[in-house]
């Protein structure tokens, strides 16, 4: 009954014209990769805006045999680690010094060493292969260590090695940017086979409605009135097509989300989440998404129903002009 109401209202009979599965199929598979290519670029920002924060922030230093007098604190009796972190004083304000514990230490150096290290009977500096001591310094956002630090460290303890992580800062800013971009040319890409896919549809539509077309328009029918018709029909089918495919985007990236999650998330989210199965909960994973990417998914629909009106818009016509 439905149908029969349809054609009644449609006097270019398009529903025959133009058939819901093409354009419907094919725009929700274009709509399903303009939905992964949106979530990959938001990812990559998300990861690299993360990692690259807090690289740029961390700074560590290694002193090596730190049991040793201090080249200018044998008066005092500091050793060299001692006398490397009291020199520590000069980081900017907020900045936060750790040194690594034995037990750090052995952690770290168990996926190399094995777990057996010291077989539980003697302590980490005890071990047959020296350890240096290892601070760990997590700078202000926006500040800098001083030039001098790794100079003056070294006055102190020769030797002594700061690692500035800001270079792997700037590879990563880097890298996030040509994947950004490469994001942008997939995006580019989608749009313009939804638009190629919009227009044989089109084509295909008026060519079959050649004579009923130019009969409208013989007796007066505006090209606004029929390009109309047409632009809704392909709106209509595209914001469907884009909708679905959206939807069928989500369970893929709701198993990335997963994976991704603990990356992405607070350290106390990512400690309060972790569990036996590694996996985090719902509620946890929606938190994880980034607001920009659900305002994206949200207007693929409506973009690909623009973009299928607007070109069918002009294809239409174009024709309509080229009629005698």
């Amino acid at each position: 009954m439905s149908r029969r109401s349809t054609r009644r209202r449609d006097g270019l009979s398009l529903a025959e014209a133009m058939p819901d599965r093409g354009l419907f199929a094919l725009v929700a598979m274009v709509g399903f990769l303009a939905a992964l290519t949106l979530a990959g670029a938001c990812g990559a920002r998300a990861l690299s805006a993360r990692w690259a924060g807090g690289a740029a922030q961390l700074v560590i230093i290694q002193v090596p045999q730190p049991d040793q007098p201090a080249r200018q604190g044998q008066s005092t009796g500091q050793n060299r680690a001692d006398a490397v972190q009291a020199a520590l004083v000069s980081l900017p304000a907020g900045s936060t010094v750790h040194r690594l514990s034995t037990q750090e230490l052995d952690t770290l150096l168990q996926p190399w060493l094995g777990s057996g290290l010291n077989n539980g009977q003697a302590p980490a500096g005890s071990a047959a292969m020296p350890l240096p001591a290892v601070l760990r310094i997590d700078l202000p956002d926006g500040t800098v260590p001083p030039a001098t630090l790794e100079q003056d460290l070294s006055a102190l303890a020769p030797g002594v090695i700061v690692e500035r992580n800001s270079l792997w800062s700037t590879r990563l800013h880097a890298l996030a940017n040509s994947l950004l971009a490469c994001a942008g040319l997939a995006l580019l890409s989608v749009c313009g086979v939804a638009t190629l896919i919009t227009g044989l549809t089109t084509r295909a539509g008026l060519a079959s409605r050649r004579d009923t077309i130019t009969t409208l328009h013989g007796l007066g029918a505006s090209d606004g009135y029929i390009a109309g018709r047409f632009a809704r029909r392909t709106a209509s089918l595209a914001f469907g097509g884009g909708l679905s495919g959206t939807v069928l985007a989500c369970l893929p990236l709701f198993a990335l989300l997963q994976i991704t999650a603990p990356f992405t998330a607070d350290a106390d989210m990512a400690q309060a989440t972790a569990s036996q199965t590694g996996l985090m909960d719902e509620a946890s994973i929606l938190n994880a998404v980034p607001t920009d990417l659900l305002i994206g998914l949200g207007c693929l629909p409506v973009a690909a129903a623009l973009i299928c009106w607007l070109t069918t818009q002009l294809i239409v016509r174009l024709w309509l002009r080229r009629l005698p």
